[in-house]
């Protein structure tokens, strides 16, 4: 993957010094050794837990497929500035691993903000109200119309649980997507004729402001041909301006959304993950108008793995799989069985060593 920040000066050994110091900015993974085993005094407290539920999933590096584990995940949260959480809207994996994330983030690192593609900008007032609470649960979810949000009577499991994480911490949450309407009129009127509207209506979307990955508009067209029918050229560029148009609106209000932090909190952004996989347009909306920003992303996956599978390879920094290591499988790597899962070993290749030293 190509990695998006500038690197903090005060984390790395001398050679990479002279480079930062050459250059106005530079690549490199978050979980590149400088980051974190530079840090001594921080990983004497990071004291591995124990790990049941959604922290208990297999997750692996997206770039070289090594295990992680949830500390390790935890090490590159707290290397970011922003953290995107990409999922499958229906899946409820994904959803107790970003109520995972957001929970621990905002413990740890307090007035972080909580970003949400399911929130446009016009209800933001809305979800003010309901932080302040002048209205109540109920009134938030009919007047934002989200009870159905990724299907039928889900936003209470789903979703409500992160937004409540930040009411009940004096967190911001941030309404981070443009209204449907002016979606709409970026795929029928293009972006120019948006850009000549008052100033009250512009303030509720913004406009692109750098072209994505030619393989993020390859992916949408693969998308867009699903169901058999190719799209042709025009029709894939048409409703490619609305999907962009999503993705420089939700990086807009992420990074305004970073101003407003108090020293040291992050953003966390909840998303389809097809907007930030392989560094897509999302990402690329926000290295637009933040380059030096440390962004960690994660993608969650439906199924049961016991490495990275090669379709998701470059997906994400972090990739987390939706079923838990069988119990046979965590002895084995736990080094208290010698043998492999027999039902595994055949189709496997080895696998390397779980988790990373602290």
């Amino acid at each position: 993957m190509v990695r998006r920040s500038a690197p903090s000066t005060a984390l790395l050994p001398l050679a990479a010094l002279v480079a930062a110091a050459s250059a106005a900015s530079c690549t490199r993974n978050p979980y590149d050794d400088a980051v974190w085993y530079w840090h001594p005094e921080e990983r004497a407290t990071m004291t591995p837990k124990v790990q049941s539920g959604p922290r208990s999933l297999a997750m692996f590096r997206g770039d070289t497929g090594d295990p992680v584990d949830w500390n390790g995940l935890s090490v590159g949260v707290r290397w970011a500035d922003i953290v995107i959480v990409g999922e499958q809207h229906d899946d409820a994996n994904a959803h107790l691993v970003q109520q995972a994330i957001v929970a621990e983030t905002i413990a740890t690192w307090p007035g972080t903000a909580v970003s949400l593609e399911m929130l446009e900008r016009d209800e933001q007032p809305i979800v003010d109200a309901y932080l302040r609470g002048e209205i109540t649960k109920d009134e938030f979810v009919e007047r934002t119309e989200s009870r159905n949000w990724a299907s039928k009577g889900t936003w209470d499991t789903f979703y409500q649980p992160v937004i409540d994480s930040a009411r009940s911490n004096g967190c911001a949450v941030i309404a981070a997507n443009a209204p449907r309407e002016y979606v709409r009129r970026a795929r029928t009127e293009g972006y120019e004729a948006l850009e000549q509207l008052p100033a009250e209506e512009r303030a509720l979307f913004a406009i692109p402001e750098k072209d994505p990955p030619e393989t993020y508009r390859a992916r949408f067209k693969a998308f867009m041909s699903s169901g058999g029918n190719e799209p042709d050229d025009a029709r894939v560029d048409e409703v490619l301006r609305s999907q962009r148009m999503w993705d420089a609106t939700m990086a807009d209000s992420i990074v305004r959304g970073m101003a407003d932090l108090p020293s040291g909190a992050k953003v966390v952004h909840l998303v389809g993950q097809f907007h930030s996989e392989f560094d897509g347009g999302l990402v690329s909306e926000i290295q637009a108008r933040a380059p030096f920003a440390r962004i960690l992303t994660v993608s969650v996956q439906k199924g049961e793995t016991l490495r990275l599978r090669e379709e998701d390879k470059g997906k994400a920094d972090v990739v987390v799989y939706g079923v838990r290591p069988s119990s046979e499988w965590r002895m084995f790597r736990a080094g208290q069985v010698t043998a492999r899962p027999a039902a595994k070993a055949a189709a496997e290749e080895p696998i390397p060593s779980w988790g990373f030293a602290y």
